[in-house]
């Protein structure tokens, strides 16, 4: 290995000119070690190479060595392992150059070996090299041109004989049951726990099963992320024992319409064995493709299309009219935005041939209600799908909030008591206020005040709604108040955040229904 080295340093001079004609190249590449024992899980490989880069102009390359196992028939087996390089020093690549400058650069990295591997020796290589730089040259360098440098070893491992486990599988979140792929494709999002003990995860294939003997596949693979972590899909994983991922499977246009199922999962460890399950959970995983060729629906529509959920949750109904059932409809799914959708099982269909179903906007919050998707499945399994939740034909249902900019009345108002004595004030004296509140008073403040408008004591708090009629308050009188005369100032405040105030110094308040809040307080 040495001799290769110096030979490609001293023949730079000469060679350089050469190189500035001919771009990127590996002039040098080798492996220190022929044979390597990492049965211990700390072994270590030397590989070494040189790049050269002949435009004069380029100040920086980045790259990979790819290591890999190979077969007895060459073939590659398991997992590749990417050695990263940069000539400027950079994170997350791995080498950085030992000796040269950027028309030839030296190279060395200890690559650490894979404990485990399918049997107990494997042969190892440089299967592939590639760089650019920043000028936007670039290199790639595959097998057949590798031969020609000492780049294999042979490594001995501990046994990993069994193929990677899954923990748990089924789909994504927010994947929709029905998907409507009459004039694009679709995909089907899925997500599973991988775990391998031995030597990790490497990648695997879902495949789905339709109508008419339809199949199609969709792969992960876990690649090196943005932090120095990995990912598969879109799941960072900071090691390759134990891995989330997610898979997508795309269903072509026009693919049969029907029931397309999770039906084999195939994984691949790191170490080349092979898993195959076909048993993905308890429960089928399957989404609902159509054309809506067979069972159709019109007639959409929501009411009521403005919702009063000041208070309560409001309920809503959905109207559709199917055409071309078979069997009765089995269920209807209703997605939404900003509300809550529903499933409905078995809807009956009313005389006039149309479907309700119920959603919900939730309280005081909830200002629109779009809907998102409708689909819906008949009694011999044929479905249909519309919205863009589903990439369906168009959908126009919505329904808003019903306004409201109108702050709560206060009526009257009247204290219990307006005269007390210096020695025996009471805790609190008793103010009634009656209100009118179209979305319900819930919350309250109130000051006291003396003859110099300075606040001596006050409260506020919470209350549950109040719509109309009587609410009653504390007013707090404080044990130390001096003779004189008191005002009540208070607010009222509604569930939409809209206030009444009455009553406080300054004049630039309303005054309270019958006269100010005086409390005279004697000696």
């Amino acid at each position: 290995m040495g001799g290769l080295l110096v030979g490609t340093l001293v023949g730079a001079p000469a060679q350089a000119e050469e190189r500035r004609q001919a771009g990127i190249a590996l002039t040098a590449l080798a492996v220190e070690q022929d044979t390597v024992d990492a049965t211990s899980g700390s072994a270590t490989v030397t590989v070494d190479w040189t790049m050269t880069d002949g435009n004069a102009a380029a100040t920086d390359m980045f790259g990979a060595i790819t290591v890999q196992q190979i077969g007895d028939d060459g073939a590659l087996i398991g997992a590749p392992h990417d050695l990263t390089f940069s000539f400027q020093p950079r994170w997350p690549y791995q080498a950085n150059p030992v000796a040269g400058t950027m028309t030839s650069a030296d190279y060395s990295y200890d690559f650490p070996l894979p404990q485990y591997a399918a049997g107990s020796t494997a042969r190892w290589a440089v299967v592939k090299v590639t760089a650019r730089d920043d000028q936007g040259g670039t290199a790639t360098v595959g097998r057949q041109k590798l031969a020609d440098f000492d780049a294999e070893f042979t490594a001995t491992h501990l046994v990993d004989s069994t193929g990677p486990t899954h923990d748990s599988f089924g789909f994504v979140l927010d994947q929709p049951k029905y998907l409507y792929n009459a004039d694009e494709s679709v995909t089907a999002r899925y997500q599973v726990f991988i775990s391998d003990a031995e030597s990790g995860f490497f990648r695997g294939q879902l495949l789905l099963s339709g109508p008419q003997g339809a199949a199609v596949s969709g792969s992960m693979r876990l690649v090196p992320g943005d932090d120095g972590s990995s990912k598969c899909g879109e799941y960072e994983a900071y090691d390759n024992h134990d891995v989330f991922c997610t898979v997508d499977v795309t269903i072509p246009a026009g693919a049969p319409a029907g029931d397309w199922s999770a039906s084999r999962l195939r994984l691949t460890d790191a170490a080349g064995n092979v898993s195959v399950i076909r048993d993905l959970s308890q429960e089928p995983v399957s989404v609902q493709v159509t054309r809506n060729e067979t069972l159709r629906a019109s007639e959409f529509a929501i009411s009521p299309e403005q919702f009063n959920n000041w208070n309560l949750p409001a309920r809503l109904t959905v109207k559709l009219k199917p055409s071309g059932v078979r069997d009765g409809i089995r269920s209807v799914t209703v997605l939404t935005e900003e509300c809550w959708g529903s499933v409905t099982e078995n809807p009956a269909i009313a005389p006039d041939g149309t479907i309700s179903v119920q959603i919900t906007a939730g309280p005081i919050y909830t200002r629109k209600c779009t809907i998102t998707g409708i689909g819906l499945t008949d009694g011999e399994g044929n479905s249909a799908a519309y919205g863009a939740a589903f990439q369906g034909p168009a959908l126009s249902l919505v329904a808003t909030q019903i306004p409201h900019n109108t702050p709560p009345v206060v009526n009257a108002a009247s204290l219990d008591r307006t005269t007390f004595s210096a020695g025996s004030l009471p805790d609190s004296a008793r103010l009634t206020l009656d209100v009118t509140s179209f979305v319900g008073v819930t919350q309250f403040s109130l000051t006291v005040y003396d003859a110099d408008g300075a606040s001596v004591d006050g409260r506020s708090g919470g209350l549950s709604p109040v719509t109309e009629g009587p609410l009653v308050l504390s007013v707090p009188l404080n044990g130390g108040l001096e003779p004189g005369v008191y005002t009540v100032g208070f607010t009222v405040t509604d569930v939409a955040g809209l206030r009444a105030p009455y009553g406080y110094p300054g004049g630039n308040r309303p005054t309270p229904p019958g006269g100010p809040l005086l409390i005279t307080v004697t000696d």
